[in-house]
C-alpha cells in the first residue's frame, strides 16, 4: 500500500504536471508580473498567407491569437505591438486593430522602424504609440494599383479572349485595359475603404486625421509634433509607458512568437513552388485576377 507522504506527493506531481500541459502563461510557470512582446513586422496578411524561410509577414490570424492568449494569461499586465511593417491586407489590418481595441489591459505600440498604412492601423487602435523620432509612420491611405500588360500583348500578337457571364466579372484583370466607367468603379470602392481607413484611425486618435490621409509618411519627429504618436523614444521608453499604464513598478519581459523549425521552412518553400509550378499549367485556362487592395 502507497503511504500517506507517497500520495501527497504523487498528488503534487499530477498537479504540477497538468497545470505545466494547460498553462497558457507561455510554457512556464512563473507567476510573476510580465509584459509580453507581440511582433507586428514585415507585411501584414489575413489567412495563411505565403511566405518562405525567414521572409517577416505578420498574418492576422496568429496576431489575433497571440492578442487572446495575452488577454487570458493572468501574469500578463501589458502588451507592447513590436512595430516594423508597411502595411498589407486591408482585412487583415482591420482584423488585429479591432482584436487591439477590445483589449482589457494596456497596449503600447512601439514603432522601431516602420508603422504605415496598415500597421498604423493597428497601432493608432492602442493605448499609446511610441515610435523612433527617425522612424516612418503614417502613410494614411489606400492602394489597388496593378500591372496591366494590354499594350504589351498588341505588341506581341497576344489576344485575351474574354468569356464572362457578368459585365465586371474580369474588372481589374492585368489582361486588358480599364475605360473610364471601370476605372470610376473600382476608384468608388478605393474611396468607400479610405473613409473607413480614416474615420477609424481618427476615432482611435481621438481627433480628425483627414488633413492627414494623404498617404504622405512622417517621420516619427513629425508625427510628434501632429499628434499621429504619443511618445519618441526606444524599446525602454515603451516599457516604461506600459508600466505606468499597467500601475506596475517591475516586470518581466517577454516575446511572443511562434518557434519554426526547419521542416516547416521547407514545407512552405515547396508547397508554394508547387503551386507556382500547378499554376503554369493551368494558367491558361483559369486566368486570376491581379487587381488587390492594400492598406
Amino acid at each position: 500500500m502507497m503511504g500517506k507522504a507517497a500520495k501527497i506527493i504523487l498528488v503534487l506531481i499530477l498537479f504540477f504536471t497538468a497545470s505545466f500541459l494547460i498553462s497558457r502563461n507561455f510554457n512556464s510557470i512563473d507567476f510573476s508580473d510580465k509584459i509580453v512582446f507581440i511582433p507586428i513586422k514585415g507585411v501584414i496578411l489575413s489567412g495563411d498567407g505565403n511566405g518562405i524561410f525567414n521572409e517577416e509577414r505578420t498574418l492576422s490570424t496568429d496576431a489575433v491569437d497571440y492578442l487572446t492568449k495575452a488577454e487570458s494569461d493572468s501574469t500578463v499586465k501589458a502588451i507592447i505591438l513590436e512595430v516594423n511593417s508597411p502595411g498589407g491586407s486591408v482585412i487583415g489590418s482591420k482584423e488585429i486593430a479591432e482584436k487591439v481595441k477590445g483589449m482589457k489591459k494596456p497596449v503600447v505600440a512601439w514603432v522601431r522602424e516602420v508603422g504605415a498604412s496598415g500597421a498604423y492601423w493597428i497601432a493608432s487602435a492602442s493605448d499609446a504609440i511610441v515610435a523612433d523620432p527617425l522612424s516612418i509612420t503614417g502613410s494614411i491611405g489606400v492602394i489597388g494599383s496593378y500591372l496591366e500588360f494590354e499594350k504589351l500583348f498588341d505588341k506581341y500578337g497576344i489576344t485575351y479572349e474574354r468569356l464572362v457571364t457578368g459585365k465586371y466579372k474580369d474588372l481589374g484583370s492585368a489582361y486588358k485595359g480599364l475605360n473610364d466607367e471601370e476605372r470610376n468603379l473600382l476608384q468608388g470602392k478605393l474611396d468607400l475603404i479610405h473613409k473607413a481607413f480614416v474615420e477609424d484611425v481618427s476615432k482611435n486618435r481621438g481627433r480628425n486625421l483627414e488633413k492627414y490621409a494623404t498617404g504622405e509618411f512622417f517621420l516619427g519627429s513629425e508625427a510628434y509634433k501632429l499628434g499621429l504618436i504619443d511618445y519618441l523614444g526606444s524599446k525602454e521608453t515603451a516599457i516604461n509607458v506600459s508600466k505606468e499604464l499597467a500601475k506596475i513598478e517591475k516586470a518581466k519581459i517577454v516575446t511572443f512568437k511562434t518557434k519554426k523549425g526547419l521542416f516547416d521552412s521547407v514545407d512552405k518553400y515547396f508547397t508554394k513552388y508547387s503551386y507556382f509550378f500547378g499554376l503554369g499549367i493551368s494558367g491558361g485556362f483559369l486566368a486570376k485576377e491581379k487587381f488587390e487592395i492594400n492598406a
